[in-house]
């Protein structure tokens, strides 16, 4: 049985579309692709100008999670707030919390995410 690999490059991870559409989201950690049992490590890219909101009222998770904007920019609401996010920019997103991401026009928005203990990610 061969190895998981320890090492990934975004470029090497085929990207799955979620949220309607908007997201094209590559899961470089996870227990699947490479053995990590208490967190997951997603590159996700949202086209200019669009958002993850496909139900209106946003969505929910029991896993906290955080975003760390790479580039491009958009942010997301938690629970009714808006906060915007640039590159070298972070936002933590507490367990339960309503939230949804969205990008600004003019250029994609690329980001990551990490979800303790994973979760979300395997029902794409």
């Amino acid at each position: 049985m061969a190895e998981k690999p320890t090492i990934r490059k975004v470029s090497e991870v085929k990207g799955k579309i979620g949220h309607g559409g908007a997201v094209t989201i590559r899961i470089l950690i996870d227990d699947i692709g490479c053995g990590a049992k208490n967190f997951s490590f997603l590159v996700n890219t949202m086209t200019a100008g669009l958002n993850c909101n496909v139900t209106g009222t946003g969505h929910s998770h029991e896993e906290e999670h955080c975003m760390f904007g790479l580039s491009g920019s958009g942010g997301v609401w938690v629970d009714g707030v808006k906060y915007g996010i640039e590159p070298n920019t972070a936002v933590f997103i507490p367990p339960g919390a309503m939230h949804y991401v969205w990008a600004n026009p003019g250029e994609d928005f690329t980001y990551i995410i990490v979800y303790s203990p994973p979760g979300p990610e395997k029902k794409l």
